[in-house]
């Protein structure tokens, strides 16, 4: 059902999840869509059984997005281990969870090298976005922030800011 404005909005974290479930499922099957039209797919099916609006599904979609392509260009870019990516320990991850991210981010190469083009030209996330498991830092005092499963980016503890980039392992900032 479509959630009425006086619901929380934890169910946009709830739907990121199902998002990726549902991506997941469709990548096992004999397709020749892009990891991107696979995503369309599930925001449809999410606004056809109207567990979102429109409005929200296209929005967890593009953060379920975002969060791939940055996945991607990392593991492009620096040859390392998604592991590297979320900067903290694989046991903190439910299996499942990680199984889906990591079947999305390992669909095909050249894929990946596509979504990490598109990476380049949107790397910032905002407070009140949703982002998936790992590691942000603030742009404005460096704070770092991490994410072991689909939350809010919530404002800058430390200073109240609002924009973040990803951090990897080898970004790795002293707070």
């Amino acid at each position: 059902m479509i959630p009425d404005n006086n619901q929380p909005k934890n169910h946009l974290i709830v739907a990121y999840q199902q998002m990726m479930s549902r991506v997941r499922e469709t990548l096992g099957q004999a397709s020749h869509k892009t990891l991107q039209q696979h995503i369309e797919a599930a925001q449809e099916k999410a606004v056809e059984l109207n567990e979102l609006s429109r409005e929200e599904a296209e929005r967890v979609g593009n953060y379920l997005s975002r969060d791939l392509q940055d996945a991607a260009e990392f593991i492009i870019t620096t040859e390392q281990a998604l592991v590297n990516w979320m900067r903290f320990d694989l046991e903190l991850i439910e299996d499942r969870l990680l199984a889906m991210f990591s079947l999305m981010v390992d669909h095909t190469r050249q894929e990946l090298e596509n979504l990490a083009e598109r990476a380049r030209q949107a790397t910032e996330w905002y407070s009140g976005e949703i982002t998936g498991p790992g590691t942000l830092s603030c742009d404005s005092c460096g704070k770092t922030l991490h994410f072991h499963q689909p939350d809010y980016i919530p404002v800058c503890p430390n200073c109240g800011a609002t924009l973040f980039k990803r951090v990897s392992e080898e970004d790795e900032i002293v707070e």
